[in-house]
């Protein structure tokens, strides 16, 4: 499922809905309602109807005849992830638990990118995430995060301060790297991954401890077993061990331009002496932190998540921005969905049952959007134009069929940023043009419920990593059982066009264009294919063992973060927070407004916009 340039340049499946009447985009079919979100398997994340109206208005400018409003809110949040709700969680803090509030989302169901995904597999509930998962170390750091989770009554459990893996570690299992014969000529598994143990130690600040040279040993006995040409191997071990200087000679400031200009994959080449297979090699490590490979990040960028550069280099930094990075950590079993629900649990008491924020406890969704509410979530429900005028906002949006529009006193508006300057046609140009090159990352969280981990118990790995397949990185997700006992197998794909040259938007556009032209069952097709071939040695069997699957497709993904790679991001920043200003009484939240994929930015950028607003509009 890798994409090239042709098929980005060919305009690969766009769903846009081209040519439908506004009436008929209205009309068009979203996601399943009456149901329990959370437990639906197949397409989720961006599911169908997410986007017709969006992109009706962004993609073939389609114009919508303006209707009466029949509600009044003091607040209208666009937006119900947590960027959203916080916005509403703080808005009641600072005016009042009376105050009527209406949040709008676009989904079917809350929580934005911090979306809960439940299998039932032998009556037994498996419960994970689909999107946002992780909080990074400089949570506790921030005051609207410290104040809000103080407010919701979280804590990180015990098992969040554990490693990724630890359990599995204990008995026995470790990584493994799988070569598909597609890109090293054959199929191959290996037990162990001293690439990512180096990284490890480098991110622990262990790169010289005592056993460096151990390590070092341990990688040429995988490199000498590993499907790579004698160069390659040879130049992956000197580059590991970071003992050599690549840059040589090169003055300090020269230096840090180079680092801060120069692609990963450029220096692996040009400086480190990399060959192709070696440099598919390290192609996808970075993936999971920036949705970008080798030939997308700056050589700085991928040293701040400790992948390695040589001698003479800064020492790993992980980036506050970043929204999971090797430093970050998993509080709850369904990831950040536990703020989520713990917010909207607060804002819509009842619900919830009582002590129904964590564990298996099901949500009662025909609550959320209630006569006599003080806050009320419509979900399934697009926002198409926010007119702010003199004392209130005129907010007009799709649902069920048929628009509506509703007025406010104050309005935040927590979507995707991009799509800000087209509902909200009244911001300052500079502000318009700043949150249109908000273009977010694509990516796929897949979940896989199987009936055990056998498969991984026999070949000793509850983790692989495939550099050049579409899923790059799969893992087995904690488990209370033994090998016989149901468990939720994590797989990562990030759609880039290798290779290509092409900037991060470019990139973006292609990988989305594609995952939205892709049905589920080419998708579950290629997840079944995927995994028979890379456990068959472990006698894994598609149709026996997996029970389910659920694929979060994220066409909108993680929130851009401006590049040093790119000129014209320089003031992108500065840029983006004048934009989160608004206009009237609307203001701009989100992680995007932030520049930072991360849910401390989320936060932070609720508690700004609620923070601005003028009491006496």
């Amino acid at each position: 499922m890798t994409i090239t340039r042709r098929d980005f340049l060919n305009g690969t499946a766009l769903t846009v809905a081209a040519g439908l009447a506004p009436g008929q985009l209205l009309a068009a079919p979203g996601a399943a309602t009456g149901s329990y979100p959370p437990a639906l398997t197949g397409l989720r994340g961006n599911h169908a109807g997410t986007y017709t109206l969006a992109h009706s208005l962004a993609r073939e400018g389609a114009t919508y005849p303006g209707v009466l409003a029949k509600e009044a809110y003091d607040l209208v949040v666009v937006g119900g992830g947590i960027s959203g709700l916080a916005a509403a969680w703080f808005y009641q803090r600072r005016f009042g638990a009376k105050r009527r509030i209406l949040i709008l989302d676009n989904h079917d169901d809350f929580g934005g990118h911090a979306k809960r995904n439940e299998f039932t597999v032998r009556g037994r509930t498996l419960v994970t995430y689909g999107g946002s998962a992780e909080m990074p170390p400089s949570a506790n750091d921030n005051a609207a995060v410290r104040s809000l989770l103080a407010g919701l009554g979280l804590a990180p459990t015990a098992q969040a301060r554990a490693l990724p893996g630890e359990d599995y570690e204990r008995r026995g299992l470790g990584r493994a790297v799988f070569f598909d014969a597609g890109h090293f000529g054959r199929d191959q598994w290996l037990a162990g991954d001293p690439y990512a143990a180096i990284v490890d130690a480098r991110l622990r600040g262990a790169a010289a401890s005592t056993n460096a040279a151990d390590q070092i040993d341990i990688l040429r006995g995988f490199l000498a077993k590993a499907p790579l040409p004698a160069a390659d191997r040879d130049a992956l071990a000197r580059l590991a061990q970071g003992s050599t200087d690549f840059l040589a000679g090169m003055p300090a400031e020269t230096r840090r331009g180079y680092l801060q200009s120069t692609r990963y994959a450029a220096f692996l080449r040009d400086k480190a002496g990399l060959g192709l297979a070696g440099l598919r090699f390290l192609r996808s490590r970075s993936q999971d932190a920036y949705a970008l490979d080798a030939d997308g990040i700056t050589v700085a960028q991928a040293i701040a998540i400790g992948l390695p550069a040589g001698a003479g280099m800064p020492d790993p930094s992980v980036d506050a921005r970043l929204g999971k990075s090797p430093a970050s950590r998993q509080w709850f079993a369904d990831g950040n969905a536990t703020l989520a629900r713990a917010l909207v649990a607060q804002l819509v008491p009842n619900v919830s049952p009582v002590g129904g924020v964590a564990g298996t406890s099901r949500f009662d969704y025909g609550k959320l959007d209630q006569d006599g509410s003080a806050v009320r979530i419509r979900l399934n429900s697009t926002a198409i134009a926010v007119e702010p005028d003199v004392r209130i906002t005129r907010v007009t949006y799709g649902w069920q069929g048929n628009l509506q529009r509703v007025e406010a006193q104050h309005v935040i508006v927590a979507g995707y940023g991009m799509m800000v300057p087209f509902i909200v046609p009244t911001l300052p140009a500079p502000a318009k043009a700043a949150l249109r090159a908000d273009v977010k990352a694509p990516l796929v969280y897949t979940k896989v419920a199987l009936d055990n981990w056998r498969a991984f118990d026999a070949l000793k790995a509850w983790r692989v990593h495939a550099p050049t397949m579409a899923y790059s990185d799969l893992w087995l997700e904690p488990t209370a059982g033994g090998r016989d006992d149901p468990v939720v197998l994590h797989m990562l794909y990030v759609p880039t066009v290798p290779d290509s040259g092409m900037q991060a938007r470019e990139r973006f556009r292609a990988g989305r264009a594609f995952l939205l032209g892709t049905p589920f069952d080419v998708l579950e097709r290629d997840i079944r294919a995927q995994l028979d071939r890379m456990l068959a040695p472990g006698g894994f069997q598609s149709g026996r063992d997996i029970r389910g699957i659920t694929v979060n497709r994220w066409a909108h993904g993680y929130s851009y973060m401006p590049s040093t790679l790119v000129p014209d991001d320089a003031g992108l920043q500065g840029a983006l927070e004048q934009a989160g200003l608004g206009v009237g009484n609307v203001r701009i939240a989100g992680a995007d407004v932030a520049g930072s994929p991360s849910v401390t930015a989320a936060i932070d950028q609720a508690l700004r916009a609620v923070s601005s607003l003028r009491a006496d509009s």
